[in-house]
């Protein structure tokens, strides 16, 4: 009788090892493969003397100038976009995320930006594009121009 308890007891602790998912092997866990990415570091500013109100938002795209007359709504001509909030004044600095990836030798890409204030009504934005050289480490500046209000 006391063997057949030892044997169950044995058998219970063994199946209570951890068994390595399949394909796996050692049993670590495995991570997808991080993506590359790349950043755009800049600053946008305006030369009002003005504080916009706390929750205004500067919204940042990386646009490829060479399919720009794609679709309105396509999307396709925009490789990046990000928003920040929180802003403490300018000059807003920025740091936009890209996927090297989208980027096609060749191409001609620029930056353009808005501000908007806490209501979501468009402050200020960049006059024109801003052309940028992705992979490029020096950062780019910008001036936000006042956006006529009715």
């Amino acid at each position: 009788m006391r063997f057949a308890l030892v044997v169950l007891v044995v058998a219970a602790l063994g199946a209570c090892q951890s068994v390595p998912a399949p394909g796996r092997g050692d049993g670590a866990t495995a991570r997808p493969p991080a993506l590359p990415r790349a950043v755009i570091h800049g600053r946008a500013f305006h030369l009002e003397r003005l504080l916009l109100a706390a929750g205004a938002v500067l919204d940042v795209q990386l646009i490829d100038d060479s399919i720009a007359d794609a679709p309105a709504g396509s999307g396709l001509a925009t490789v990046a976009r990000m928003s920040y909030g929180d802003l403490h004044g300018p000059p807003y600095a920025f740091d936009l995320p890209y996927d090297p990836a989208r980027v096609v030798a060749g191409h001609h890409y620029s930056v353009r930006a808005a501000l908007r204030t806490p209501d979501g009504r468009l402050a200020f934005a960049t006059a024109a594009r801003v052309p940028v050289e992705p992979g490029a480490s020096t950062p780019v500046e910008f001036r936000l121009a006042r956006v006529p209000q009715p």
